[in-house]
């Protein structure tokens, strides 16, 4: 398992070798200068110290990309953070620095699931990213039929955040609003309401704005353009995160059309459109995953190279964060399983620099715009 502390200490120490590196080399510089008067030697070794320094700068500055997961079993017992979340950041060599779940706004008992959840996540080093969802629909959450329930579920978070220390969860209300599916689904002047409500029953119950950060996170793609997701957005004074939920269903069985997209189709114009339609914005993508089957059958090195292409290129982009759907649900979606049917395409692609590992704390004080 990998240790915050450790690491830590590692970057720490690896930094400090490579200024003792540079000073030693400027030290000698400046012997040489005085034991034979090269009379530019002094302003050499000055340009040499400061595009060093320069370089330290830019690396020091660097915001990390961030790395998330949804894993199939419950994210409030550590057995499955050891097994779904501990266990894969070893196997890929990077950790994974938010770990994403669904939760229904009437939740029998928030007290738990989101008190302990969240602290649990926390305490070994991860950020909860809350997908809320519901069976009602958007004008009954609007017009405060499920009040009741969510005032304990804002509680529950408040009561969380209140312990102090940078205690911050990203919150994505009715995920995928602009698809079909959910009760909620394709009613965009409701769900806007319905958004709007539920960070009012936060607020009235003393949710800190820090310790929240508001996700818009529709589907990418939509039916028609009533439904498009700029008609669903409930304005940029009411949103931290704009993300989106983008799949490659290839040729799974499941899939109502039989298509294999590459990342430029399936990404780049739905980012594009968040850029337009939200400004300055931290872009994620809040769900993203892949199947194997092509269509000349299942390809795990298709998968792997899918993959590869897809987090350079949103990195590329200026995405600051993406999500896995590592679950065998609607497709072979998952990547990793400790049964060792691992997609090396996985760890290729995070071992990119520009993915790095936020502790919590540290998320909650960053500033994640572009």
């Amino acid at each position: 398992m990998n240790d915050p502390a450790g690491d830590r200490f590692r970057r720490c120490t690896t930094r400090d070798s490579i200024f003792s590196q540079w000073q030693w080399q400027l030290v000698l510089i400046l012997m040489l200068g005085s034991l034979f008067g090269v009379k530019h030697l002094p302003s050499f070794a000055k340009t040499y110290q400061n595009q060093t320094s320069d370089q330290a700068t830019q690396k020091n500055s660097h915001t990390p990309v961030l790395l998330g997961l949804y894993t199939p079993n419950y994210l409030g017992s550590q057995r499955t953070i050891d097994r779904e979340l501990r266990q894969l950041d070893d196997w890929a060599g990077k950790r994974h620095s938010l770990a994403g779940f669904f939760m229904d706004i009437e939740d029998s008992n928030p007290a738990y699931n989101i008190t302990n959840r969240l602290e649990l996540l926390r305490s070994n080093g991860y950020t909860a990213f809350i997908n809320l969802d519901s069976t009602r629909s958007a004008a009954q959450i609007a017009r405060g039929d499920v009040d009741r329930s969510l005032r304990k579920l804002a509680q529950a978070y408040a009561v969380w955040a209140k312990q102090g220390s940078e205690r911050m969860a990203f919150i994505a209300p009715f995920q995928e609003m602009n698809i079909p599916g959910e009760t909620y689904s394709k009613d965009p002047q409701n769900f806007k309401l319905a958004y709007q409500r539920i960070q009012e029953i936060f607020a009235e119950a003393g949710v800190s704005p820090n310790t929240v950060r508001w996700v818009f996170a529709p589907n990418g793609w939509s039916e028609n353009a009533q439904h498009r997701f700029e008609n669903y957005y409930p304005g940029s004074d009411r949103v931290d995160v704009v993300a989106f939920s983008a799949y490659n269903w290839g040729h799974c069985s499941n899939a109502s059309w039989k298509q294999w997209n590459e990342p430029q189709e399936v990404f780049e114009s739905y980012i594009q459109r968040m850029r337009v339609m939200a400004p300055g914005k931290p872009i994620f993508i809040a769900q993203t995953g892949t199947t194997s089957h092509t269509q000349s059958g299942a390809k795990s090195s298709a998968k792997d190279q899918w993959l590869r292409n897809s987090y350079t290129q949103l990195v590329a982009m200026g995405v600051r964060g993406i999500l896995y759907f590592n679950i065998d649900k609607e497709c072979d979606w998952a990547f990793y399983n400790d049964r060792n049917h691992n997609s090396a395409g996985y760890r290729d692609a995070i071992a990119n620099y520009a993915f790095g590992y936020v502790a919590p704390a540290d998320l909650a004080r960053m500033e994640l715009a572009r």
